[in-house]
């Protein structure tokens, strides 16, 4: 199975790189964020090593407090760029249409996030959005933003919005937004 993956991530990349797709990966990165500086240690020198750094070159973009660079809270205004939630968010960028096409939020280990990373490319080349967030005049690092739906909303794709009866229907919540994770109960 790894081998399969590895395969169809390696055509992936070779497509992007005889079609001229290239993106870039913005890093958000929070002066304050200790996984946005763990990233900076453990990923960022070896990056470029990785063969996803030919077609996603890293621009790493300091989060200052309650501020964004003037770009992106331009780009987050007109919804070009989803609600941030927290640092480091990692935003798969198309510079060409100017907007978000992708993203990975938080940071735990290296191969976790080679992993996800990875897992996000495919996704894009099959012309899914892998982390997609609604809404966009937030202005404070970590903060959830002004426009949360209220709880049990039922048309908000944010996941966090949800409460699910079953794990089924939470797992599938998952797969329809193109995330993993675990699937806890209280």
């Amino acid at each position: 199975m790894k081998k399969l993956i590895l395969f169809v991530t390696l055509l992936f990349l070779t497509f992007l790189t005889h079609t001229g797709l290239a993106q870039e990966l913005l890093v958000l990165s929070g002066e304050k964020s200790q996984n946005s500086k763990r990233w900076q240690e453990e990923v960022f020198p070896v990056y470029e090593k990785n063969i996803l750094a030919k077609n996603l070159p890293v621009k790493i973009v300091p989060v200052k407090g309650k501020l964004f660079p003037e770009w992106i809270a331009k780009a987050l205004d007109e919804e070009r760029v989803g609600e941030i939630f927290g640092t480091p968010t990692f935003i798969i960028w198309d510079p060409k249409e100017e907007k978000e096409i992708g993203r990975i939020e938080g940071y735990t280990q290296k191969p976790r996030f080679f992993s996800q990373l990875k897992e996000a490319m495919i996704l894009i080349g099959k012309g899914q959005h892998p982390g997609k967030r609604e809404g966009s005049d937030h202005r404070e690092e970590g903060s959830g933003g002004k426009t949360r739906q209220e709880e049990g909303s039922s048309n908000s794709s944010n996941i966090m919005d949800h409460t699910y009866k079953t794990p089924e229907e939470a797992k599938e919540a998952l797969k329809m937004l193109g995330l993993s994770g675990e699937i806890h109960s209280h």
